[in-house]
């Protein structure tokens, strides 16, 4: 491994563009000097490496702020319903899936978008029982808070009885008894009836989104894990910090794991695990909890109805409990990241934690992640407390095809409302919060310049590059260590083969990551310059 290298003849973004002719010095893993190259050569030894990037962009190693890892690992593996375009699609793919799955084992999908499909709706019991022979079948929409359910699956976790909603969620009825749907915290018993994951499934999982991420551009993440039946993965995630653990030293990213979880004392006892290693890139500080659910859904809570349907949302942890959960975790010196989407529950996470900071002042970092429809008052409070927006630019993409009818013209200059957010002076991370979304961060870059929805909201390309480098390295806490090109920072770098703050904004997705270095170690090459970075 190269311990000294110098990078010339590039475009450097640190993540703004800096003067032509600007060279970068790296040694043991960081950078060194950042400047005329001379100035760099002189601050290596004498046979140091000679890196000539020939006219090839060099920017900060990206960020993803917001992901679910254990998650990630099973979805590789499993039935993903992302391509369908009509029921029968699903349909076809659930018989499929049953003829090749042991007859006592659930049948369980991912990504199901009842917004791509023709018929516009999700499958109901009927039909799945009709699909899968009566076996218990569970499938997840591409929310991650909502699920369809055959009558098996619904019966297993005794969601057939009257009276059986859990707090915080909804096993929706008709006349003759359960449909099918569930929605928010009524997922996670079904979750639970997920056939158990190998360790080597999960191996398999990380090995695949691992070099995805890396060829992508990646190199620091935030790991959303579970410690309890709360949060997206049910039951099925109650060892989701367990399991990350093992597997944590097989990603060469820097790690920050937030914990989602009732009780900061789990923190400490994680802490004894892998998790926990500041000097290895690896930190356990934070907690995340949930006030309402999903657009896609309508659960995400809002002050006035959806557009498409007379409902508001469905909050999902009671405000006193969340009062008691966010003060716990600031006294003990935690990041606080709470899942907030509609602009009610927006407005009430800010709040709280407004609260909390000013009965108990001092440093924090606290983060509202999503913040997808916003007000105006609770913008002006996120940027007077210096609460993180941890956002997710690609859902202008996914989501483009329903979210103007969903939210409706009054609200759609609110929604995703990044350009307002930065003019406010709040402090803005880009995250994927995959495998929900995709982890392409130039096609995340891409969504956030080139809006088709409220345009008045678009970044610049230099300011939507910041979201995926120092934005997100400042919402975990380590813009210190990453996210910008300077002396002292880790040498996480990306090459990209154009400028993608200036190329013309439709075509900056088509911008190729050419290599990635963490900490100084080449980790991926694009295949077709197999010469770079030797």
């Amino acid at each position: 491994m190269t311990t000294a290298r110098i990078y010339r003849g590039a475009t450097v973004l640190a993540p703004e563009p800096t003067p032509p002719g600007t060279a970068v010095a790296v040694a043991d893993g960081r950078i060194v000097a950042v400047g005329p190259e001379d100035r760099c050569t002189a601050a290596l030894p004498s046979d140091a490496e000679v890196v000539d990037l020939d006219g090839r962009v060099l920017a900060p190693g990206f960020v993803d702020a917001h992901l679910h890892p254990l998650v990630m690992c099973v979805f590789e593996t499993s039935l993903v319903l992302d391509r369908a375009g009509t029921l029968a699609d699903v349909l076809d793919a659930v018989a499929d899936q049953a003829r090749a799955t042991a007859p006592d084992r659930t049948i369980v999908g991912f990504q199901l978008d009842d917004e791509r499909l023709a018929e516009r709706r999700l499958p109901t019991a009927a039909e799945l029982d009709a699909a899968a022979a009566g076996r218990a079948v569970v499938l997840l929409r591409r929310d991650g808070h909502h699920a369809v359910a055959s009558s098996a699956a619904l019966a297993a976790v005794s969601y057939d009885r009257p009276g059986s909603d859990p707090a915080g969620g909804e096993v929706v009825r008709d006349a003759t008894g359960p449909t099918g749907l569930v929605r928010e915290t009524a997922v996670a018993p079904l979750l639970g009836l997920m056939p158990d994951v190998t360790f080597e499934e999960l191996e398999a999982g990380l090995v695949a989104w691992r070099d995805r991420l890396l060829a992508q551009g990646v190199t620091a993440i935030s790991a959303m894990c579970q410690t309890t039946a709360e949060g997206p993965s049910g039951d099925a995630g109650a060892l989701e910090a367990v399991g990350w653990s093992a597997l944590v030293d097989r990603v060469p990213f820097d790690v920050q794991t937030i914990l989602i979880t009732p009780d900061v004392a789990d923190v400490e006892q994680m802490r004894a695990r892998p998790l926990h290693r500041p000097g290895a890139g690896r930190r356990l500080d934070a907690v995340k909890l949930f006030l309402d659910g999903t657009l896609g859904g309508r659960t995400a809570c809002m002050h006035q109805p959806y557009a498409d349907h007379d409902v508001t949302g469905l909050p999902t942890l009671a405000p006193a409990e969340a009062r008691r959960r966010v003060e716990a975790a600031h006294l003990a010196g935690l990041q606080v990241c709470i899942h907030a989407i509609g602009d009610r529950a927006t407005r009430d996470a800010v709040a709280v934690l407004a609260e909390v900071v000013a009965a108990h002042p001092g440093p924090h970092r606290h983060r509202v992640e999503h913040a997808s429809v916003l007000d105006d008052a609770t913008v002006e409070q996120m940027a007077e407390v210096g609460v993180t927006a941890v956002v997710q630019p690609i859902s202008l993409r996914s989501e483009s095809h329903w979210l103007a009818r969903r939210i409706g013209p009054e609200r759609l200059g609110r929604t995703y409302p990044f350009r307002r957010l930065l003019d406010a002076g709040v402090a803005v991370a880009g995250s994927s919060d995959a495998p929900i979304e995709a982890t392409d961060v130039l096609a995340a870059m891409h969504a956030a310049v080139d809006r088709r929805i409220a345009p008045e909201q678009a970044l610049t390309g230099a300011e939507a590059l910041a979201l995926h480098t120092r934005g997100g390295a400042r919402a975990r806490r380590t813009e210190d260590e990453f996210g910008s090109i300077a002396p002292g920072r880790r040498a996480d770098l990306v090459v990209l083969d154009r400028d993608p703050t200036v190329v013309p904004a439709g075509t900056i997705a088509s911008t190729r990551v050419l290599a990635t270095v963490v900490a100084g170690t080449v980790h991926h090459r694009h295949p077709d310059h197999p010469e770079l970075l030797p």
